[in-house]
C-alpha cells in the first residue's frame, strides 16, 4: 500500500484539553498512528512536547498569555501549514504521499489548510447550550462553522455530534464520518473487587470530569443526599482538574445537597492515572447534562465497574445495554438504581459484567484504522 503522510495539530496535548477527554483521544490516536506501517506521522505542537516512537514533531512554539493564545497558535499553525503547502508544490505531488493531510482534533479549526484536511468535531455544546457562560465560545463557533465545512472530511465521536455538526454548524452529512473513542488497552478489572479510597477506605462511587455549568455538579450532590438518606456508607470521589475560574461555582454546586451529603464528598481534582480509582470504584456516576462522547464512561465499564447515567446527547449510544440510564435530570430515579448496586452484591455482579460485555465494543485498534482510512480516502482526491 502507498505511504501515507499525516500532520496532526497537536495542540490538545499541552493546552486546558490535555486533562478532558480531547487530550486522551489525541493522546492514544498518535499512540496507534505511530505504529501503523508506510504512515509517516508528524505532530505540531510545543517543543517539550513528548511524543510516541516514530512521530516527528514540527515545534509550534507559542510565547502569549492565556487570552491570546488561542489567536497566537492559529497564526503559528497558518505558517507550519504554509510551509508544507510549498512543499507538496514542489514535489509536484497531487496525491499521497507528497501531498500530506491535516488533521485538526482541536476545537479551534485552522483558518486555511490548502492540502487535504481532517476536522475532528467532539461537540459544539456552546452553540446548543444558552449559559452566559459559553458566551465567548458561542461567538467563536460562529466564526468557526465556515472553516468546518471547508474540511474534506469531519470525525464525530458519536452519532449525537454528527448530529449536531450537521444541525448547527451546517456540515454536508456526506463529509461526516463517525468514529467513537474507546478505553485505554490497560484498563481491566482489578483482581480484587471494590475497594476503598485512602485514607479512609470506606466504600465509594466515582464522578469523572472537569467541572462545567453542564457537568451536574448539583446533580451529583442531589443523588449523595439520596444516599446517606438510604444509609448506605458510600462516600462520592469527584475526580477532574479545578480551574480557579470555577472553584467558587463548583463550592456551591456540590453544597445543593446539603451538609451532610457535602461532607461525603471528597474532590480529588486531576488525577493523572484514574484506573486505580475505577477499579476501586463501586460505581461510575454521570449526571452530566451534556456530553459529546462520554470517555470515562467507556473506561469504567472496562474495568467492570458499573455505570449509571443521565439519557441525554451521546450518553445512550456509549452506554447501551452496558449501564443503566435514567431520565435527564431524575436524581432520585438515579440514586434509587444506584442504590440498588450498592446494597446486593449479586445485582452489582450482574452490572458490573454486562458493563465489561458492553466496553469490549469498543477498540483502539478499530478507531485508529477507521481514521486511517478517512487519512487515506481524502488524500486520494485529486488537488
Amino acid at each position: 500500500m502507498t505511504a501515507l503522510s499525516v500532520t496532526i495539530d497537536g495542540r490538545a496535548l499541552t493546552d486546558a484539553s490535555s486533562y478532558r477527554g480531547l487530550g486522551t483521544y489525541v493522546r492514544q490516536l498518535l499512540a496507534g498512528l505511530a505504529a501503523v506501517p508506510d504512515l509517516d506521522l508528524s505532530v505540531m505542537a510545543e517543543p517539550a512536547t513528548v511524543l510516541p516512537p516514530g512521530a516527528a514533531l514540527i515545534r509550534l512554539a507559542s510565547r502569549a498569555p492565556d487570552r491570546w493564545a488561542t489567536a497566537e497558535h492559529q497564526f503559528l499553525l497558518s505558517r507550519r501549514l504554509a510551509r508544507l503547502r510549498r512543499r507538496a508544490a514542489a514535489a509536484g505531488a497531487g496525491t499521497h504521499p507528497g501531498r500530506p493531510v491535516f488533521h485538526s482534533p482541536a476545537l479551534d479549526p485552522p483558518r486555511r489548510v490548502g492540502l487535504p484536511w481532517v476536522q475532528t468535531i467532539a461537540d459544539v455544546l456552546p452553540l446548543s447550550n444558552p449559559d452566559p457562560a459559553y458566551a465567548v465560545e458561542r461567538r467563536r463557533w460562529g466564526r468557526w462553522a465556515g472553516r468546518v465545512r471547508a474540511a474534506d472530511a469531519v470525525i464525530a465521536l458519536s452519532r449525537h455530534s454528527a448530529g449536531q455538526a450537521n444541525e448547527l454548524l451546517g456540515v454536508d452529512p456526506d463529509r461526516i464520518h463517525v468514529i467513537p473513542l474507546a478505553p485505554d488497552p490497560r484498563y481491566r478489572p482489578a483482581d480484587a473487587g471494590p475497594v476503598g479510597i485512602e485514607p479512609t477506605r470506606a466504600p465509594y462511587v466515582l464522578s469523572v470530569g472537569e467541572y462545567a455549568p453542564h457537568k451536574g455538579f448539583a446533580e451529583l450532590s442531589l443523588v449523595m443526599a439520596e444516599l446517606v438518606r438510604a444509609g448506605l456508607p458510600h462516600r462520592l470521589v469527584v475526580a477532574g482538574r479545578v480551574t480557579d475560574q470555577w472553584r467558587s461555582e463548583m463550592e456551591r454546586a456540590l453544597g445543593s445537597g446539603g451538609s451532610q451529603a457535602r461532607q461525603r464528598i471528597d474532590v480529588v481534582g486531576w488525577v493523572p492515572d484514574l484506573l486505580p480509582l475505577y477499579q476501586g470504584a463501586s460505581a461510575l456516576v454521570c449526571t452530566s447534562r451534556h456530553e459529546g462522547f462520554g470517555l470515562a464512561l467507556v473506561e469504567a465499564m472496562a474495568t467492570a465497574t458499573p455505570v449509571v447515567a443521565f439519557a441525554n446527547s451521546a450518553l445512550p449510544e456509549v452506554v447501551g445495554d452496558g449501564g443503566v440510564l435514567v431520565a435527564d435530570g431524575d436524581c432520585p430515579a438515579l440514586a434509587a438504581r444506584l442504590a440498588e448496586w450498592l446494597s446486593d452484591p449479586s445485582r452489582r455482579a450482574e452490572a458490573s459484567s454486562a458493563a465489561r460485555r458492553r466496553a469490549a465494543g469498543f477498540s483502539w485498534a478499530e478507531t485508529v484504522r477507521a481514521h486511517v482510512g478517512i487519512y487515506r480516502r481524502v488524500a486520494e482526491r485529486p488537488a
